[in-house]
């Protein structure tokens, strides 16, 4: 998909390009030229939907010859050349490769984690994998906490626990929450988790098709009804396993990485010079 997506913006290009010698140049803004493989680069910095979005990826490669551009201006000024940025420019070129250099030596082997310490994870880690409890709710809501509000949170109530009552019509003509009252009052299926106490305490006391008496949350009042209940229910392995594994090869790549840096110190402990130290503390407290 990204390379169709090149190809397009390619047809598409910021400046148009005419010779065949151009013919890997993807965007141009004045001198400054983006070629095609750095648009891939670019292409592999975008995730999900957005891989797949030509207008994502343009405002992408749009940002980053605008980028080059700029930082060209800043080396023909000399920029790069000031002692102060130099310093900087250095450290962050360490950086990318100490980072880079990690991130090789601390990879774990291609087929890490065995099975059975998948397993183990799992077995330890359950309650990660365990979705809550959840209500299917209607709601009739009424904003505000005055006693007016409570006595027609009542008389809904009232009218919504008659005998053969509509409380998707009630809703629809009397909730103030107008999302919920478009769909005859269905919030859908909330998380028992995600629910202030007062309402999760009503819900759980409910039997399916009940409505219960109007609760107050501190902005207004709620008359719920329960469609329906769903368990807690545990993730299989097959569905938790892509997170286990991920969690484990990083787990693994921290302790390569730290058993690589116990190492080199143990072969070639840091030397400080506690006078030279000293003076820098002394320099900066002045």
């Amino acid at each position: 998909m990204r390379r169709t997506l090149l190809s397009c913006l390619f047809a598409l290009a910021l400046t148009p390009v005419c010779h065949a010698a151009d013919a890997d140049i993807v965007a141009r803004m004045g001198d400054t030229t983006l070629s095609l493989a750095e648009a891939r680069q670019l292409a592999g910095q975008l995730r999900g939907e957005a891989a797949a979005d030509l207008q994502a990826l343009e405002r992408l490669i749009r940002t980053e010859i605008i980028r080059k551009t700029v930082a060209a201006e800043a080396r023909r000024q000399g920029v790069d050349r000031k002692a102060e940025v130099a310093a900087l420019m250095e450290q962050a070129a360490t950086q990318v490769l100490v980072t880079a250099y990690m991130n090789d030596i601390a990879r774990p082997a291609a087929d890490y984690p065995p099975e059975d310490l998948v397993k183990q994870a799992y077995e330890a880690n359950k309650a990660a994998f365990t979705t809550p409890p959840q209500f299917r709710v209607s709601q009739i809501y009424l904003a505000g906490t005055d006693a007016k509000t409570a006595r027609q949170a009542e008389e809904l109530y009232r009218q919504a626990t008659r005998k053969n009552a509509d409380f998707a019509a009630l809703a629809r003509s009397s909730s103030q929450h107008k999302p919920s009252a478009a769909q005859g009052g269905d919030m859908g299926w909330l998380a028992d988790k995600d629910l202030v106490p007062a309402i999760r305490q009503t819900l759980a006391d409910l039997k399916k098709g009940e409505v219960g008496r109007p609760v107050a949350d501190g902005s207004g009042y709620h008359i719920l009804k329960l469609l329906d209940t769903r368990p807690a229910e545990l993730l299989p392995l097959e569905k938790a396993r892509p997170a286990l594994v991920q969690n484990l090869r990083l787990r693994k790549a921290k302790e390569i990485e730290a058993a690589y840096l116990d190492a080199l110190l143990a072969k070639t402990p840091v030397a400080v010079n506690g006078i030279a130290l000293s003076a820098l503390k002394d320099e900066k407290g002045r």
